[in-house]
């Protein structure tokens, strides 16, 4: 089984990958999976992966949420993997889980990682459309690796996790103490038509007079931004003159 989040698709693609690779079965990590708290029942001989990225060299709080409640049934000494995937370096993000984990009887054997196209639109522009088929094709290439270690249940590291990781514990403290939602706003390009309510894995945009307002727990995916047809969601002052990105098969 595998649990994974994703904002603009390049988590999502992975564990798509994986699972049509392994035959295993894929939840999606969200706030509606969260309120349901379900019992998720682990067969005799299945591996159990979590795929998701690296915020602030952090794991979302949507992940570690939905990780700190997950009640997995029949559980005995599975194998159980962790895939990331990050624009520059991972940092120590798997330490957080391997804790998480850790308090619940479980081993996380197998650590991945992968670069993808980065998608963080508040702090720097999209690479172009040229970067980022390398990006992707490269990326092709090391996911393929890494399927080939969880299907043999690899008890193993594969994941960069940058020359500063040490800050890690700063930048995920920063990141879970900041208000993610007060600087996003939509402007006039804004049709209402409701999409960025729909797609927030958080429920926490709401319409208001034909807006979207946000308010509540947002994780910061980015998602609303980048899945935009009319490219009326901002954040701060630099998002409007920067590019938009979508995960897209890449094209050789």
């Amino acid at each position: 089984m595998i649990f994974y989040f994703s904002g603009t698709g390049n988590s999502k693609h992975i564990a798509d990958k994986i699972a049509n690779s392994t035959g295993e079965r894929f939840v999606s990590i969200c706030e509606c999976a969260i309120e349901k708290n379900e019992t998720y029942e682990i067969e005799e001989d299945e591996r159990i992966g979590f795929v998701f990225p690296v915020y602030w060299y952090s794991m979302p709080t949507i992940v570690e949420k939905f990780i700190n409640q997950l009640n997995l049934s029949g559980y005995e000494k599975h194998y159980v993997y962790a895939v990331t995937t990050y624009g520059i370096a991972a940092g120590n993000v798997m330490d957080r889980l391997t804790q998480i984990l850790k308090q619940k009887q479980v081993k996380l054997s197998g650590i991945f990682g992968v670069k993808m196209v980065d998608n963080y639109v508040v702090g720097y522009d999209i690479v172009d459309i040229d970067k980022q088929r390398i990006i992707l094709n490269n990326a092709e290439l090391e996911v393929d690796k890494i399927i080939s270690m969880i299907k043999r249940r690899a008890n193993d590291q594969y994941i960069k996790k940058g020359v500063i990781a040490f800050v890690t514990p700063v930048t995920r403290y920063a990141y879970r103490k900041t208000d993610h939602t007060k600087k996003f706003f939509a402007t006039q390009q804004c049709n209402g038509c409701k999409e960025c309510e729909r797609g927030c894995p958080c429920n926490a945009i709401h319409m208001r007079n034909g807006k979207p307002v946000w308010a509540g727990d947002c994780t910061f995916c980015l998602k609303c931004i980048h899945n935009c047809r009319q490219s009326a969601i901002q954040y701060g002052r630099f998002t409007a003159k920067r590019s938009r990105y979508q995960y897209k098969e890449p094209s050789q």
